[in-house]
């Protein structure tokens, strides 16, 4: 659906992986290690140097305590900690998806709040993005914006366009360029219903695969 700039080439590379840590394997509110898991992540980039989207899965049941989302972002922070004390092979941005992260029903919907909806992932997941690959994707996000700028001010003051071109350098954030953009495409109508509709499906195929009831 086009939400994300930059990982369907990654995906397509064969430069996304995705390990899997079951979480209360043994008991209800057993949680994978943070350490351990920062020397997994480790280990794994250094296998594949190419690496440029991990996605650590943990599968969760009902009644684990990662359920509640600030529970689960409380492993995200040691998680962090524990990657910047490796010491890390590489820079990773770090951040998580849940299954229940969605919007609150008396909020209104915004570019902002939508993000939240778009994070609702099947099982609690941490989407560790390669520093270098964000960075590259978020100068290519500041030159678009460069140019939507210089041609709203082209429409209405040419004179005034050509005075400030060069002096123009706009340098929004990755995330507020990305969630425009699907605001713009997902956030109302036609396109927001799909995309609710997509979410629900992906949900149901996984309480069918866990065997989860009604």
């Amino acid at each position: 659906m086009g939400l994300c700039p930059f990982a369907r080439r990654s995906r397509e590379l064969g430069r996304v992986h995705r390990p899997i840590y079951v979480a209360g394997e043994r008991a209800a509110h057993d949680e994978p290690d943070p350490v351990e898991v920062a020397e997994a992540l480790a280990a794994l980039v250094r296998r594949h140097r190419d690496a440029e989207i991990v996605l650590l899965t943990f599968p969760t049941p009902a009644s684990h305590a990662w359920m509640d989302p600030p529970r689960f972002e409380t492993f995200l922070t040691a998680l962090r900690e524990a990657w910047d004390a490796c010491p890390p092979p590489r820079q990773f941005y770090m951040v998580s998806f849940h299954p229940k992260a969605v919007l609150p029903r008396d909020r209104a919907l915004t570019a902002d709040s939508l993000v939240s909806l778009i994070r609702r992932s099947p099982d609690p997941v941490i989407q560790c993005v390669d520093a270098e690959v964000l960075d590259r994707v978020r100068r290519q996000a500041q030159a678009s914006a460069r140019q939507r700028m210089l041609a709203d001010l082209q429409a209405k003051d040419p004179a005034l366009a050509a005075l400030f071109e060069r002096s123009i350098n706009p340098d929004p954030e990755l995330s507020s360029e990305i969630a425009r953009t699907n605001f713009e495409a997902h956030g109302q109508g036609d396109g927001r219903a799909r995309l609710e509709r997509v979410l629900a499906d992906i949900h149901e195929a996984r309480d069918r695969a866990y065997g989860v009831a009604d």
